[in-house]
């Protein structure tokens, strides 16, 4: 994907304005630390966290992700398993909502990053 493309940029966790840096400091997989994020922008020194408390609001993007996975997985398992006993739904359900939560969590403060800062992308092909 193209350095300048924004769902590129949101794909690889990169910062809104300069479409460089990186936001965390880990790989999604380093499941001890993959909420690490940087506090500026390695590039163009942008601080991430636009005021604070700001981040909060990616709660709610990672609460329409949960619900989602949940709803998911909770059609999958009845058309596919044949509707068993409430545990069928809740023992899978909630294996599978564990294991996306360094997904869920990156994705949702990407998101909102982008969506709600604010931030432009300041292409400095264009400012020069």
């Amino acid at each position: 994907m193209n350095n300048d493309s924004k769902v590129g940029a949101m794909v690889k966790a990169k910062c809104p304005q300069c479409h460089k840096g990186k936001l965390f400091t880990h790989p999604w997989w380093n499941i001890f630390k993959f909420d690490k994020m940087h506090e500026h922008c390695s590039e163009c020194g942008l601080r991430y966290e636009r005021e604070p408390g700001f981040f909060y609001g990616a709660m709610y993007v990672s609460y329409a992700f949960t619900v989602g996975i949940m709803l998911v997985g909770g059609f999958v398992i009845y058309n596919f398993f044949g509707d068993p006993e409430p545990l069928g739904y809740i023992i899978p359900i909630v294996l599978i909502s564990l294991l996306f939560v360094p997904f869920n969590f990156r994705i949702s403060r990407v998101l909102f990053l982008y969506l709600f800062s604010g931030i432009k992308y300041k292409n400095p092909k264009k400012d020069s």
